[in-house]
């Protein structure tokens, strides 16, 4: 196909897709402006959400801990209950062809699982923790029942962090371990550091192809998160006082992904001689 065909190309697929585009701006200019109407005129309630939780943290503290704790020990349940599930249709000899699929299902919800399990752990335990300083003040003139609640639960949530996160570990390394009796040529251990490197050294080529198809999807939903949140947290500066760290916070994830998938796109292009 010679240059002029393909400009021509490229102009008639340009032309049937310029209406919907403007359309979708136009659209989302709308929506816009009566999202942003709708938070300015709201904002005495966010300035009296935010001035609750700034007034009453010791409370906020205390209900998230409370959430974290039980988070915590459900999750632990679960991936536990995942895992014996996993482990016993392995440990049919005679039905494990047949359970293959399924196991391997299992497995890979259970890593899925926990991985989230962390992260939401520590974002809870980040809320319960959050302004200590602030909260012990409190308890100079606070009332002495609430702050003998606030005590425990402080206490509580920074035994539960370890504590959860040394489960969810301990819970990762036996299905990994499963996962390696499944498929003897995977290799790694989650004791080093370089783990993920390893494991995806033993991948074969469908295993990579696959996990270069998620890798995609994956990019192109955390794009659209982020775009959305850095919209939103802009809207929402407008109104209320959340200083600028939420946006920079998103801006730089988005940046890191942005950059790091670039970077990487090009090395990969060199190493296997696509450029």
């Amino acid at each position: 196909m010679n240059e002029e065909k393909k400009r021509a190309e490229i102009k008639k697929e340009d032309s049937k897709k310029i209406p919907f585009f403007i359309i979708a701006l136009v659209v989302l200019s709308v929506l816009g402006g009566i999202f942003g109407y709708l938070m300015a005129s709201q904002e005495k309630s966010l300035d009296a959400v935010l001035d609750f939780f700034k007034n009453n943290s010791q409370i906020v503290s205390i209900f998230f801990a409370v959430v974290f704790l039980i988070f915590g020990l459900v999750a632990t349940i679960i991936a536990a209950v995942k895992l014996r599930i996993a482990k016993k249709l392995w440990a049919k000899e005679e039905e494990r062809d047949d359970n293959w699929d399924r196991i391997e299902d299992i497995l890979s919800d259970i890593c899925t699982f926990t991985s989230s399990a962390i992260i939401l752990s520590f974002f809870l335990y980040g809320c319960a923790v959050y302004n200590i300083r602030g909260n012990l003040k409190q308890i100079d003139d606070g009332i002495r029942s609430l702050n003998i609640l606030y005590y425990v639960f402080f206490t509580a949530s920074i035994i539960a962090i370890l504590g959860y996160n040394f489960a969810y570990f301990y819970i990762q390394k036996k299905t990994i371990d499963l996962e390696k009796i499944m498929n003897p040529e995977k290799k790694g251990s989650l004791y080093d550091f370089r783990f993920l490197k390893k494991w995806y050294e033993g991948y074969d080529e469908a295993e990579r192809k696959q996990v270069g198809i998620a890798s995609y999807k994956a990019f192109r939903i955390v794009n659209t998160t982020c775009a959305t949140m850095l919209v939103l947290l802009l809207f929402l500066g407008m109104v209320v006082n959340i200083t600028i760290l939420p946006l920079l916070t998103v801006a730089v994830i988005w940046l890191s992904q942005i950059i790091s998938f670039g970077i990487e796109c090009k090395l990969v292009s060199h190493r296997t001689g696509l450029m």
